[in-house]
């Protein structure tokens, strides 16, 4: 039985590190808030797994304080994570308040053993299933109760709040991330409650990692602003609206609502809306098209069309990860000003 203990600790471990792996494969379009908890989670594992097979007190105490990391800093990680997803815009001072608290209750946890600040008292057992630790608690603990408190409420608020705001966040992704908040906490509430030497928090938190890469990496594939396919350092005049491989719209560039208004109506995660508006006027039948033909083309060629006294180009795209087709993009800009035989146009200006 210990022995299984002890490779559920290795597993999760080995898990978070083959998705840390995964996420770099991204490079910089993952958000960097995402990298760090994998790390978080990879190094508390460790813990976990060094507690479970510690032989002395010193040991264990290691393990426990490296196990702590997770605690400390994922719940607010995830709240980073919640608000850039809800695209909710913390200030620097305030995230460095943050961080700054959190790295002070975790030096708490570092005192156990020499000071009382965080656990009063703490011993050692050895049994079949594994070591374990039993502690009575000091007056640190009770504030690293209430930071995990105050991260779980201000996520749910953030949550619930962006919720509204379907044009600009996908309800998708936030109920996934809330769904993550209140399984996090209620499995460390069911552990503190029900007091039992098998820590839970291991297999937990590497199941919401996975949970959490699903909105988490969907976002950065699709993203106008960090796509490799489309990204490019002139996006105040230049328009992009991206699309699923299922044709839902997951997004635009604030230029791409200037030159279509109607975008910023578009709820996240839907359908095209199949009537009105200069997108399914100019844009639209020529997009149909492209998805229709599914050859190995990767984009389209230049197009044009005139509204008013303007006159934009055009080209649709794939984007693709791994060879594999994930999505589509349209990439729009405005070339009055530009000779019109400069392009290869296949399409008679309108």
């Amino acid at each position: 039985m210990r022995v299984e203990l002890n490779m559920i600790y290795l597993v999760s471990f080995s898990v978070a590190l083959i998705l840390l792996v995964y996420i770099m494969t991204y490079g910089r379009i993952i958000d960097y808030n995402l990298m760090l908890l994998t790390v978080v989670v990879a190094v508390s594992n460790g813990g976990y797994y060094a507690i479970s097979i510690a032989k002395t007190l010193p040991e264990a105490i290691l393990g426990n304080t490296i196990s702590y990391v997770l605690g400390i800093f994922s719940p607010m990680l995830v709240f980073y994570i919640i608000c850039g997803v809800c695209k909710v815009q913390l200030p620097n001072t305030v995230i460095a308040v943050m961080t700054l608290v959190q790295i002070l209750i975790y030096a708490s946890v570092c005192t156990v053993g020499r000071l009382d600040i965080f656990y009063e008292t703490v011993q050692m057992h050895l049994t079949e299933t594994g070591t374990y630790l039993t502690k009575t608690y000091g007056p640190m603990h009770t504030v690293y109760l209430i930071s995990l408190v105050f991260y779980t409420l201000a996520g749910i608020i953030v949550a619930l709040y962006s919720i509204k705001r379907r044009t600009a966040v996908s309800r998708i992704n936030v109920d996934i991330l809330l769904f993550v908040d209140l399984f996090s906490i209620g499995v460390y509430a069911n552990e503190r409650m029900i007091n039992t030497p098998i820590e839970l928090m291991p297999v937990a938190s590497t199941i919401t990692l996975v949970v959490m890469l699903i909105p988490l990496v969907k976002v950065a594939i699709f993203s106008p602003y960090n796509n490799v396919e489309i990204v490019d350092t002139e996006f105040n005049n230049k328009g992009y609206l991206v699309f699923s491989k299922q044709l839902k719209f997951m997004g635009c560039s604030e230029y791409a609502k200037t030159l279509f208004p109607e975008v910023a109506e578009w709820e996240l995660e839907k359908d095209i809306p199949g009537k009105g508006g200069r997108f399914n006027t100019y844009l639209n039948p020529d997009f149909q098209e492209f998805v229709k033909d599914d050859g190995d083309q990767a984009k389209s060629p230049v197009r044009v069309f005139k509204y008013n006294d303007s006159v934009f180009s055009y080209e649709i795209g794939k984007i693709r990860r791994g060879g594999a087709l994930k999505g589509y993009y349209i990439r729009v800009m405005d070339v009055t000003d530009v000779k019109v035989e400069d392009f290869e146009i296949f399409k008679e200006v309108n």
